[in-house]
């Protein structure tokens, strides 16, 4: 097996922010409850569904303020200035159980974002808020 030394470097300095400190403090995460007080109270936010295309067909969002941008497109000139430029205040990532979100999450915050955040717990812990 040929490793790739140029690519690890740049992995292990991208997830070398993801500390116990870090995650522990869950800066980036926003809890169902919040979400859907944002929504309640007309607050501009956007909802990115980072789902796969198949995902999406079995479980997608339907709110007008929802928009599907899978992950591995995620971070694409034309997406990352959608969102950039976007008039919501706050951009919430949601994926399935909240993982994948959380990683995106981070490195949207790295590259500049403020006001992104992930779902915690993902759709999984939205609808068992909504339907406990």
């Amino acid at each position: 097996m040929q490793i790739d030394w140029k690519e690890v470097e740049i992995l292990n300095q991208m997830f070398s922010n993801f500390t116990e400190e870090f995650l522990a403090k869950k800066p980036c995460q926003v809890k169902p409850e919040t979400l859907l007080e944002w929504i309640e109270n007309n607050e501009k936010v956007l909802i990115v569904d980072i789902k796969t295309p198949k995902e999406v067909l079995l479980v997608g969002f339907t709110h007008t303020d929802s928009i599907h941008i899978p992950m591995h497109t995620l971070f694409e000139k034309e997406n990352l200035e959608k969102m950039a430029n976007s008039d919501y205040e706050k951009i919430v990532l949601v994926c399935r159980s909240g993982q994948r979100s959380l990683v995106a999450t981070a490195f949207l915050q790295r590259i500049g974002f403020k006001n992104v955040f992930s779902l915690q717990g993902g759709i999984i812990e939205l609808v068992q808020h909504i339907r406990p």
